[in-house]
């Protein structure tokens, strides 16, 4: 142990002569490892060092400058510090910074006589329990929640909360704390007149600390087993007791005092008796120990059988109650009003900050909305622009493709003669039958290509004309154009749509069949996005999938059907 001592005080002497002004997350996590082994070494440097400004390195600094204080010794009531940890870890941080923070609040809150704060802070620190790996921590936790239960006078929950102390001091191998910790439960058991467990933890303690010469330990179990066989009378293990132990040089307090007075009292030693009550008036210094004893001087005088003065210091008790009771509702009303008006400064400084939060939040929440507004119709925009120009070149193509179609038709007019018909004829015949079916939508779309790029520049009038285009191309994807489509191309292309159809009546879709006969006449693949609706690029990839179809199937005229795809 003490090995380890020194490796940290080296430790935090490197610190002090490296971090400079403010130290850094990693040394103050450094820090934390040694604030349980040596508090007062950390509380040196944290002291020397300057506050961190922002983030969890200000909280830890605020959460571990408390811890050592309180580890040091230090009764610390300011929350001032710790409320700097615990507005961090209120709602992120590691889960055993987060129980530490609330449970040094709660004891800040206790060092301040606030024992209902105290327990609030516990609570909240309870809920972080089954997160961590810590039981130390937690069973600092739940002693404290032990002492405020017991100090509320529900011994019940005080004394669940010191067994679950106890268990985790075991998983810790804190053996120096679960005595502590039984010394607390003898306690509890004797308030709730439990006298045999009282007497047997307090035993048990007492012989630990006897054999390990711990003096703090020692000194508070005899305490509690005198005020245990003072309230059960029992005279025999009085005498074991002061006979053993020096108690009347080791305990020097009025409480002491006053139960050796009446220990004497019931061995019929008058003189005794009232010489050690003389000397537990001599040093009482409370309202508490002047009441403590008017009540066991009551108790000697009864004893040595003299009812008169038993019956004065009875009324000097009632008398001195009275007192104590008036004294504290005489305290000045400027008090109370000046907490009241206090807290009401403290309420409408909270009141006006939720406000200011609320504001800035709706503040940020409308300009974000305005902002994805302001994106959105500009995407929106940017879309329909792109679309009208995409829609307005697909018309021009298909003008330019009615065009192509148009003369490629009078070059083979001129070349036939009249009483030849070849295989040119057919195609001849064919794309003649095909312009008559979209001659008269395609005349259309031209004439409003026309019309868009040489018509007018008037905006609200090319929305008009893209309009009519949408419509017009619409119009061309119908069912009815593409039944006579087919007829078309069986007649000129040896039936292969009829082939396919019975061939492979239920490998392909509806969509299939408009693409399959597109391909068969030849169309372009902006042309095909028209008619079917797909996009241009993918005309391709669809082209492909209908030809592996075909290859991978056992149609008879599978040949047939891929040397007519153009």
């Amino acid at each position: 142990m003490k090995l380890r001592i020194v490796i940290y005080t080296l430790l935090l002497a490197t610190l002090c002569m490296g971090c400079g002004n403010t130290l850094s997350m990693r040394e103050l996590e450094r820090l934390e490892a040694c604030v349980n082994d040596a508090p007062d070494s950390v509380l040196t440097v944290l002291t020397a060092a300057d506050m961190p400004r922002w983030g969890e390195a200000r909280a830890l600094y605020a959460l571990l400058t408390v811890q050592a204080q309180d580890k040091s010794g230090l009764d610390v009531a300011d929350d001032s510090l710790i409320r700097v940890a615990t507005r961090y870890y209120d709602r992120k941080g590691l889960p055993l910074r987060r129980l530490q923070a609330f449970y040094y609040h709660g004891r800040v809150y206790a060092n301040a006589g606030l024992s209902h704060e105290a327990m609030t802070a516990y609570t909240r620190a309870k809920e972080f329990v089954d997160e961590v790996d810590a039981p130390y921590s937690v069973g600092l936790l739940y002693a404290q929640m032990g002492v405020l239960y017991g100090n509320d006078y529900d011994y019940q929950r005080a004394l669940e909360s010191m067994q679950e102390a106890l268990r985790y001091y075991g998983l810790a191998g804190k053996v120096r704390l679960q005595y502590i910790a039984k010394c607390d439960m003898g306690l509890l058991h004797l308030n709730m007149l439990q006298f045999s467990q009282a007497d047997s933890l307090l035993n048990e303690v007492l012989t630990w600390s006897d054999a390990h010469n711990d003096t703090y330990i020692k000194d508070s179990t005899l305490d509690l087993l005198l005020r245990l066989y003072d309230a059960t009378e029992n005279i025999d293990a009085l005498d074991t007791l002061i006979s053993k132990y020096p108690i009347e040089k080791e305990l020097q307090t009025a409480s002491t005092y006053s139960i050796i007075a009446h220990y004497y009292a019931l061995k019929e030693d008058k003189s005794a008796a009232e010489d050690a009550l003389a000397r537990a008036w001599s040093i009482s210094a409370t309202a508490e120990d002047t009441a403590r004893l008017w009540h066991k001087s009551y108790q000697v005088y009864k004893a040595l059988g003299a009812p008169h003065a038993a019956l004065r210091n009875h009324e000097q008790l009632l008398t001195h109650q009275d007192s104590v009771v008036r004294i504290t509702l005489q305290q000045p009303l400027i008090a109370s009003q000046r907490d009241h008006y206090e807290t009401r400064l403290k309420v409408e400084e909270l009141r006006n900050q939720q406000q200011r939060y609320l504001m800035r939040g709706a503040a940020v929440i409308v300009l974000m909305v305005a902002v994805a507004l302001a994106i959105y119709v500009r995407r929106f925009l940017r879309n329909k622009n792109r679309q009208l120009i995409e829609q307005i070149e697909l018309a021009d193509e298909l003008r330019l493709t009615i065009y192509n179609k148009e003369q490629a038709l009078e070059e083979v007019h001129h070349e036939l003669s009249a009483q030849r018909l070849t295989y040119d004829t057919k195609l001849y015949v064919m794309d003649q039958q095909i312009s008559q079916l979209f001659r008269a939508r395609y005349q259309l779309l031209d004439e409003l290509s026309k019309t868009y790029y040489e018509g007018t520049a008037n905006k609200s009038e090319k929305d008009k004309v893209y309009k009519k285009v949408l419509t017009e191309i619409e119009r061309l994807s119908v069912d009815e154009e593409f039944v006579q489509l087919e007829d078309i191309i069986n007649e000129y292309c040896d039936n292969v749509m009829a082939h396919i159809r019975a061939e492979l009546p239920k490998m392909f879709s509806k969509i299939d069949y408009h693409l399959l006969c597109c391909f068969y006449i030849g169309f372009s693949g902006k042309t095909i996005s028209v008619f079917t609706g797909i996009e241009a690029n993918q005309i391709p990839v669809y082209k492909q999938r209908l030809r592996s179809k075909i290859c991978k199937s056992n149609a008879p005229n599978k040949q047939l059907m891929l040397d007519k795809m153009k």
